[in-house]
């Protein structure tokens, strides 16, 4: 499976305003804020990568080469479009509900038609890699918003790497901060 992020997010679920009286800077200078927006993004990146949470709304597009086919980013707000790619590299759009089937809220699942045949000697199983585009994110009418503790674990964690810039640079975890985590986890890195 592959999977890039086709669409980013147009802003932080954080900014150095709302870190403001947690982190109690004096120098509003645009260059400590610059760092403080630096660490939000890091600090967000690398919980959506240990999370498998998509922490504000993307568009992705997930090539998977076998089954099964369970987005691997939650929440997802919708599926825009599966596609079948043949052994020659074309390109098929499946339907909603005849060419494939969506299953689950949060981890969805595609389900197609295809068969495979029991006895690989004899022939090849109709098998065929697919490409989905969804969206998936918190904040969307059809999502929740960020979880409080999530919001929390950033200010806490961005607080240490700000305070402790060592940690910043290794990145390095407080271990309240780990627990939150780990109680996200949807995905297992």
């Amino acid at each position: 499976m592959n999977i890039r992020i086709k669409t980013d997010i147009t802003s932080e679920v954080l900014s150095a305003k709302d870190l403001n009286p947690f982190i109690k800077y004096e120098d509003m200078g645009e260059s400590e804020i610059a760092i403080i927006d630096d660490m939000i993004t890091a600090v967000r990146a690398h919980f959506e990568q240990r999370t498998g949470l998509s922490f504000a709304e993307r568009t992705y597009e997930i090539y998977f080469n076998e089954t099964p086919y369970v987005i691997p980013v939650t929440p997802v707000i919708s599926v825009d479009k599966v596609e079948t790619i043949d052994y020659l590299g074309v390109k098929s759009e499946l339907v909603l509900n005849s060419g494939y089937y969506k299953r689950g809220l949060y981890e969805v699942e595609i389900i197609t038609g295809g068969k495979a045949i029991s006895n690989p000697f004899v022939s090849f199983p109709e098998r065929y890699q697919i490409l989905v585009t969804c969206k998936a994110g918190y904040g969307h009418d059809d999502t929740e918003t960020l979880p409080g503790d999530i919001a929390e674990a950033i200010k806490r964690q961005v607080f240490q790497w700000y305070e402790n810039r060592d940690d910043f640079y290794e990145q390095k975890l407080l271990g309240s901060v780990d627990k939150i985590i780990k109680l996200h986890r949807t995905t297992w890195v």
